[in-house]
């Protein structure tokens, strides 16, 4: 399995845990890579040396690579400038029939529905573009993935993300109009997050 921008790595480590034969997580950033390594310290070999990190992009795996069974992106998406290019990295690194697990912020409307909001997108930066669910799926049919279907799609809600005591910092209804949590406070509409899967075309060697 391979974790796009998959951060400190926590949803490699679950992979692991629930039977993947080897996970690799890649993220360009230095913080993200030290976080999974304190991880490393404390379950040592446990789990046999399965699960790695990376600190590179996707832009740095070797063109068509054509080996993880799945490849994830979650949250990655709304952050590049060329999505469609992102999702032909994705495709490439995938073994022929493997499966991508696409999560991404999307926005209501028929499959001509992309939202480029301004500068920030519930204070957040760098985010570029927001289709609709059925605007991704016609992307991904594009760039040439087959078998793809919409898992999930659901408002993002206050108690999913929200500040603890473990993480004191402001959150998403600090994000959110106060007089209207149906928008952002910039005045957009507020998050809503899909899981899309998507198959590369080809025989799986896992059946």
């Amino acid at each position: 399995m391979l974790d796009v921008g998959g951060g400190s790595g926590y949803h490699a480590w679950r992979m692991a845990g629930a039977g993947a034969a080897f996970v690799l997580v890649i993220d360009p950033s230095p913080r993200f890579y030290w976080q999974f390594q304190a991880v490393r310290h404390f379950v040592g070999g446990a789990d046999g040396g399965r699960t790695q990190f990376l600190p590179v992009g996707i832009e740095d795996v070797p063109e068509n690579l054509g080996f993880f069974d799945t490849v994830f992106s979650m949250g990655v998406l709304y952050h590049r400038p060329a999505p469609l290019e992102h999702l032909q990295q994705l495709k490439a690194a995938l073994a022929p029939g493997g499966e991508l697990v696409l999560e991404t912020l999307v926005v209501e409307g028929d499959e001509q529905t992309v939202f480029v909001p301004g500068e920030r997108y519930a204070a957040m930066p760098n985010v570029y573009f927001l289709p609709s669910s059925k605007a991704l799926c016609h992307w991904l049919e594009r760039c040439g993935f087959i078998n793809i279907r919409v898992v999930d799609e659901a408002l993002t809600t206050l108690e999913e993300q929200r500040s603890t005591e473990w993480m004191t910092y402001q959150s998403l209804a600090d994000f959110l109009d106060p007089e209207d949590r149906s928008r952002t406070i910039e005045g957009y509409p507020a998050p809503r997050r899909a899981v899309i899967l998507a198959n590369k075309p080809g025989l799986s060697r896992l059946y």
